[in-house]
């Protein structure tokens, strides 16, 4: 069945409820946003198989690399006690659209810490679709390949800091004696097993991030199983709305309470991302044991340092003016942590569209109750119900990048730091890295340099007189 322009949690709901009548489909499809998707999951394993048959008549394929052939054989098989078998495929790589190099390289670095292996073999799979080979990059054979052929491999992206990473791929590849990827995308034989129909009691559960909706394999499942389409919401306001509810359904159970400063502490190093969210609040249901309340200093001390706080602070200290710090935090981001220096400047870019909103905001008199030097306090009291009459009467819902969307504390830094700055300095910027971002692009010139020159020249403008 078709479920894509339902609600996801009705069309769970409904799911969930035949399961309980005892009517099993012979085939389950869960994708889009991952911690939707993995919750409906085991909401699924656990409603089909008691948890006493698991052990047995549970079978995980995982990872982008799954062979169809052994998943046939493996659906086709019986199970080991007399009871419900279900084979589930996470991530199945043979339902998304054709991946691009540069998505290959970015899950590589992802998981060369956590999964090794598994980063070794998706860099097997990179080296095949760029047209090398192992041969062509052992023994510092990598630092031959010129700036413009990487790009020309990355679709214009660069990657200025495979030093630190790319030496110990190679090393885990060559100690394994790693033989070229190549992805099984011939479904034929799954899709004439599903349309004949699976044996009785066997299920295939299959997710997948995104899908290839023109392929045959996916009429397939909607028509013969149930397909389940978990959308990420859209929006700062929207994605904070999703958490909010599953962060409280969260501490319901645990018997837990967040304070205000530890749930702003713990958006900024997630971003309020819905998967990384939930993740670092199971660790601190833990971390924080009887004690019911969890503190700010209690996510500080469990997540640490993050990407995301650096991020923080660099915009900080740019709408602050501070051009020490902010050199600091980028050479951090840039040196140590190996964020791509166009990723930096995406947020540069957010950064000063946020101010250049603020003053404008300010400026045509709409957020009458604004007032220089108010505290966050007040302006959640007075000022926020102002923005959200705004978004509410926009005839242009979900603008991206519209200051109105985001959460209030982001809109009241903006507001304190845009006296800082006029119109014409902030679309100057603007104009700015739009030339760094063409420089980076087809230029060999140092990236890092750029953005250091960029900092310098926005925290010391001379056409704004001294530095505030």
């Amino acid at each position: 069945m078709d479920s894509e322009k339902r609600n996801p949690a009705d069309d769970l709901a409904k799911v969930l409820r035949e399961l309980k009548a005892g009517k099993i489909a012979s085939s389950y499809l869960l994708w889009g946003e991952a911690f939707q998707v993995r919750e409906a999951l085991n909401k699924i394993i656990a409603a089909i198989l008691p948890e006493g048959d698991r052990a047995f008549n549970l079978f995980f394929m995982d990872s982008d690399q799954t062979d169809v052939d052994k998943l046939c054989e493996e659906l086709i098989a019986a199970p080991l006690l007399p009871a419900t078998k279900v084979v589930v495929v996470r991530q199945a790589a043979f339902l998304s659209p054709r991946p691009q190099p540069l998505r290959i390289l970015q899950q590589v670095r992802e998981h060369l810490d956590k999964d090794p292996l598994r980063a070794a073999k998706d860099f097997m799979i990179f080296l095949g679709m760029a047209g090398w080979t192992l041969e062509d990059l052992r023994d510092g054979g990598w630092k031959r390949i010129s700036r413009e052929e990487w790009a020309r491999v990355l679709d214009g992206e660069g990657d200025e800091n495979r030093e630190k990473w790319l030496p110990r791929v190679l090393e885990i590849c060559i100690g394994r004696q790693l033989l070229p990827q190549r992805r099984k995308a011939d479904t034929d034989r799954l899709e004439e097993l599903l349309t004949s129909g699976l044996p009785d009691g066997n299920v295939l559960i299959m997710t997948a991030e995104s899908v290839d909706k023109r392929k045959r394999l996916i009429k397939i499942l909607s028509e013969t199983g149930r397909v389940l389409q978990f959308s990420a919401a859209k929006g700062e306001a929207r994605q904070q709305s999703l958490l909010m509810d599953k962060t409280r359904e969260m501490l319901e159970r645990s018997g837990k309470s967040l304070v205000p400063e530890a749930w702003l502490a713990l958006g900024r190093k997630t971003g309020f991302d819905l998967a990384s969210s939930t993740s670092a609040l199971e660790k601190l249901v833990a971390y924080t044991g009887d004690r019911n309340q969890i503190r700010r200093e209690d996510v500080e001390q469990v997540i640490g340092k993050t990407k995301e706080d650096n991020v923080f602070d660099l915009t900080t200290a740019l709408g602050d003016k501070l051009a020490p710090k902010a050199l600091t935090v980028l050479r951090e981001l840039v040196g140590d942590q190996g964020v791509q220096p166009l990723v930096v400047l995406s947020m540069l870019v957010r950064e000063i569209r946020f101010l250049l909103h603020a003053r404008i905001f300010i400026n045509s008199g709409r957020l009458r109750s604004w007032q220089k030097g108010m505290d966050y306090g007040q302006f959640q009291r007075q000022v926020v119900p102002e923005i959200k009459a705004l978004a509410g009467a926009r005839e242009d819902k979900g603008d991206l990048g519209d200051l109105s969307d985001e959460h209030p504390y982001v809109v009241y830094q903006a507001c304190r730091r845009a006296h800082r700055f006029s119109d014409a300095a902030l679309i100057r910027c603007l104009q700015e890295l739009a030339r760094l971002d063409l420089q980076m692009k087809t230029t060999g010139r140092d990236a890092h340099l750029l953005l250091e020159s960029f900092v310098l020249s926005f925290c010391y403008d001379k056409a704004e007189g001294a530095r505030v």
